[in-house]
């Protein structure tokens, strides 16, 4: 293991021992929390692995996680000597349990619904901007959000996106077989339900690598790098299926789950929206 992997260990044993966690897996009484965090433990490391490798080709000093949630790259990142601001839905960052957590580091909090549209942030404050796991989650258009986050980036910030990869090979066969691709329906019930935990709703849309890049390029941001990824590139000794997985994204990576978009902040974008009252009754204009 390299620092960052024994980094992103410690802060899950340390700050996350209610969950019943341990280094290299899950003990057997575990949580639903527990088992999200060991499942995207490798995306952790990966995030936390490309932002130091970006800063030790460009000066970065301040940070931005939105869609922090429980806060291991924040705090990892932190720790790593990069000031840190962690941004999130009211609900969990008022939780006296976060609060207490990224005091301990030093962290900045930020408590936003991304709806909205207005980040409270000044113009040009962070040189890295991260969003992993989030896009997908947005049930209004991203474009205005997008314009904000090119807003509070530095002159050729980071605006590193991860999310799902909507051409993953599971999503091409739910396609070819007359199957959905999309949320599940019942997930709409467990939202309205109040006996349900489910209070952020998945993944209202999914996009393509190449859309991300429509997306971003008209908003001054210059690709610097797309890739794609899976659980199975990190496995030390995988199955023989896994090993299936392995060889045939080994030859169409685009079949991963995952992608990921390292894009530039090369100008402040001049495009101008006007907002729909359908789209927000807030911001008219961005």
């Amino acid at each position: 293991m390299n620092n960052i992997d024994l980094l992103v260990n410690s802060i899950m044993e340390e700050e996350f021992k209610f969950f019943e966690l341990d280094p290299f897996g899950i003990k057997k009484n575990y949580s639903e929390n527990s088992a999200y965090l060991v499942a995207h433990r490798h995306e952790y490391v990966r995030t936390i692995k490309d932002i130091v490798q970006f800063a030790e080709e460009h000066r970065v000093e301040t940070v931005l996680e939105i869609g922090a949630f429980f806060g291991i790259v924040s705090i990892c990142l932190s720790k790593l000597g990069f000031r840190v601001c962690a941004a999130d839905i009211p609900e969990y960052m008022s939780m006296s349990e976060q609060k207490e957590r990224f005091g301990r580091y030093g962290i900045e909090m930020a408590e936003v619904r991304l709806q909205d549209y207005i980040l409270p942030f000044n113009d040009e404050r962070f040189d890295v901007i991260i969003m992993c796991e989030v896009l997908e989650h947005l049930n209004f258009n991203p474009l205005p959000l997008l314009k904000e986050i090119n807003r509070i980036g530095t002159p050729n910030s980071l605006f590193y996106l991860s999310l799902p990869n909507l051409a993953y090979y599971r999503n091409r066969l739910k396609f070819l077989l007359g199957h959905s691709m999309l949320q599940p329906i019942d997930d709409y019930f467990k939202q309205l339900d109040p006996n349900d935990l489910l209070i952020v709703n998945g993944h209202w849309r999914e996009y393509t690598g190449a859309e991300i890049i429509e997306m971003l390029t008209p908003l001054g941001y210059e690709i610097e790098r797309q890739y794609y990824f899976s659980i199975v590139d990190s496995m030390k000794q995988p199955t023989l299926k896994q090993q299936l997985h392995k060889l045939v994204f080994g030859l169409f990576p685009s079949f991963k789950e995952n992608q990921t978009t390292l894009a530039i902040r090369k100008e402040r974008t001049k495009l101008k929206f006007h907002i729909p009252n359908t789209v927000s009754e807030k911001v008219k204009v961005l």
